[in-house]
């Protein structure tokens, strides 16, 4: 294959082989934050979780973390994969809400939760927003179809 119909592939289509290497591992990992947020669910659900600022328990610990940790990153490796121009926005959407609920708890929950259960998730997720931002032209350079 010549290296014009190489560059076409990786600039072209959506699947796994156009998405670029740092992109690819964020995949992995979501995936893996994917499995590992649902089995956490019975811990939540029995522990509870804070949310802005407020400790929940039961079904309602468990709504956040299910947008949050499954829902939210499972759309965007959807977007990512079809390479929809919208899913740079909705990582740093729904990543916001991650770092922003974690912001809260540090200031007024870290003597309960502790610091590093609190820091650990959010310097992920800035790392997240960090990638995906480095390669946001990836998004942008979907196909129109």
């Amino acid at each position: 294959m010549s290296k014009m119909a190489m560059k076409e592939i990786s600039t072209n289509g959506s699947g796994w082989r156009p998405i670029p290497l740092p992109l690819k591992i964020l995949f992995v990992v979501f995936v893996l934050w994917m499995v590992g947020a649902v089995m956490n669910l019975p811990n939540l659900y029995e522990n509870g979780m804070p949310v802005f600022g407020t400790f929940v328990y039961g079904i309602r610990a468990a709504i956040l973390p299910l947008f949050l940790d499954f829902i939210g990153p499972g759309t965007f490796l959807f977007a990512l994969w079809n390479r929809k121009p919208w899913a740079a926005f909705w990582a740093f959407a729904y990543n916001g809400i991650f770092i922003l609920n974690n912001t809260i708890a540090f200031f007024t929950l870290r003597d309960e939760l502790g610091v590093p259960q609190i820091l650990g998730p959010s310097i992920a997720s800035l790392v997240f927003v960090a990638v995906i931002f480095w390669k946001r032209d990836y998004f942008s350079q979907a196909p129109q179809s």
